[in-house]
């Protein structure tokens, strides 16, 4: 198999020849430390991966952004990279160390909605450079689309407390701001399904680690069908992402059409249980923990976290190895290394 046919296989719930290994985003910090150069091409750091930031009223703006660069996957014998195209998010942030943090959602009333003008999703010029990336970087790489179902801008624009204020008074701005995101996804994920994808990773964080940062009722009320509309527009495979445990609804996300999950933290949700009542169900996109094994482990432990996962989760098929989030700058480069020998290790479990 090459890697797309390898990454597709486990999408689809199938066997491949190994087990594939990719990543969903990696700081460009970390992949400059991995090469030991600095890194001009046009990658996600921690300023702009999770897209524009800014106020109702300025120019917004989609910024297509590759996830790692080819010599980096190429070091870590990857299976597949991603080029991320997400909605802004109207909100106040501050930054430390290169690393933005978002402090409060600015959609708090439909006058700041008014002012929030999206950058257009059908623009030909960003299909264009879009396609121009596609052509520089996919290699003989699995090509994914980094992108947002509508679930995750909405939440991160308006905030909680807006949002839990705007439900609470039957205000319309709780709708239209999910339709103003949801419809906007719909559309670039249209138009992406055009390109040379082979599939998609949908970033819609909706929980924390013990529970939803909304309820089951409301995300069934008020988000799961603009969502259902966004998602529908894809036609390729795509894989939902959410930290946290969303198991409460994830009889919703397979009923969407994910054909996987990522990443399954393992301190909100139980990796052997999700194997046994969706593993058939669900690609399972996972999960070696960021937080600790790739951030303050030792190679041996990193080795051994691989391996764990690869035995738990790989047997049957329809398994990736991933991370348990995301890679972010803290993650120590030789533990990303020792990670890619141990896949390269303990992947061959279908001959």
């Amino acid at each position: 198999m090459n890697k797309a046919e390898r990454v597709i296989t486990a999408l689809r719930g199938g066997i491949p020849d190994k087990v594939p290994f990719m990543y969903g985003s990696m700081m460009k910090g970390i992949q400059e430390r991995i090469i030991g150069r600095s890194i001009d091409d046009p990658v996600a750091d921690g300023l702009n991966v999770t897209g524009w930031l800014g106020a109702p009223g300025e120019k917004a703006e989609a910024l297509p952004l590759l996830t790692a660069v080819p010599e980096v996957a190429k070091k870590l014998n990857m299976d597949a990279v991603e080029i991320q195209v997400l909605p802004p998010i109207f909100t106040e942030y501050v930054t430390d160390h290169g690393t933005a943090s978002l402090t409060r959602g600015l959609i708090n009333c439909a006058e700041a909605l008014s002012a929030a003008e999206m950058p257009d999703p059908d623009d030909e010029k960003l299909m264009r450079v879009i396609e121009g990336m596609i052509r520089e970087y996919k290699g003989d790489f699995a090509l994914g689309a980094r992108v947002r179902l509508g679930a995750s801008s909405s939440l991160l624009s308006m905030g909680i407390e807006n949002l839990s204020m705007f439900y609470a008074d039957e205000d319309d701005t709780l709708l239209k701001t999910v339709e103003m995101y949801t419809d906007w996804s719909r559309r670039i994920n249209r138009n992406l399904s055009e390109l040379d994808f082979d599939f998609f990773w949908c970033f819609d964080d909706i929980a924390f680690t013990t529970s939803m940062l909304i309820s089951p009722a409301m995300f069934r009320e008020i988000f799961k069908e603009p969502i259902r509309k966004a998602a529908n527009a894809i036609r390729r495979p795509w894989i939902f992402h959410s930290d946290g445990n969303y198991e409460l609804i994830m009889d919703d996300i397979i009923e969407l059409g994910a054909s996987g999950i990522h990443p399954i933290e393992k301190s909100a949700m139980d990796t052997r249980k999700l194997k046994e009542n969706y593993g058939g169900k669900l690609c399972l996109v996972g999960n070696v923990d960021i937080n600790y094994t790739l951030s303050s482990g030792s190679e041996r432990e990193v080795e051994e976290e691989v391996r764990q996962c690869i035995d738990l989760l790989g047997p049957g098929g329809g398994y990736i190895i991933s991370d348990s989030n995301s890679i972010p700058d803290t993650c120590k480069a030789q533990n990303i290394l020792a990670m890619a020998r141990a896949v390269e290790k303990y992947r061959h479990i279908y001959l």
